[in-house]
């Protein structure tokens, strides 16, 4: 794998970690505000997020270009953690959690 891509790639993945935890940290800060919006926003980002995720990987693959090993493994991961995701807001919907 190119250097250059490797080090794309983690920068990808650091800024989309960032965006994710000052999401987090907008959403705490002004959370009495925002309770009414937090599961629709769960949902919609769930979605986007999700739909973008598997968008970009498949482009990549078409394009036939080489993915560092825990680029693989953090896209399983992400795909298993969304799939605990919904299980648990489905959880919270039905009342039983």
């Amino acid at each position: 794998m190119d250097p250059d891509r490797n080090r794309l790639k983690q920068l990808d993945l650091l800024g989309s970690v960032g965006a994710g935890m000052l999401g987090a940290g907008i959403a705490l800060v002004f959370a009495h505000w925002l309770q009414a919006f937090a599961v629709p926003a769960l949902l919609i980002g769930l979605l986007v997020h999700g739909w973008a995720m598997f968008e970009k990987h498949r482009i990549e693959r078409q394009a036939g270009l080489l993915q560092p090993v825990w680029s693989v493994w953090t896209y399983r991961a992400c795909w298993a953690i969304l799939a605990a995701l919904i299980g648990y807001v489905a959880l919270i919907l039905s009342g039983a959690a």
